[in-house]
């Protein structure tokens, strides 16, 4: 029986990691975006567009 597990440890490990990592991509792809990120966009635009006044 130990063999038997043995045998399988490898590829359960690769496939729990495998799984773990799609998971964390697709949580931070999916994930709503945050406020202060577009705070951040929509302060950089208006500075662009006083540079160009000047």
């Amino acid at each position: 029986m130990a063999q038997d597990l043995a045998a399988v440890a490898p590829s359960a490990i690769v496939c729990a990691a495998f799984l773990i990592g799609a998971w964390m991509l697709l949580r931070r792809e999916l994930a709503p975006k945050r406020r202060s990120q577009a705070k951040g966009d929509a302060g950089a635009g208006e500075q662009r567009a006083s540079e160009r006044d000047e």
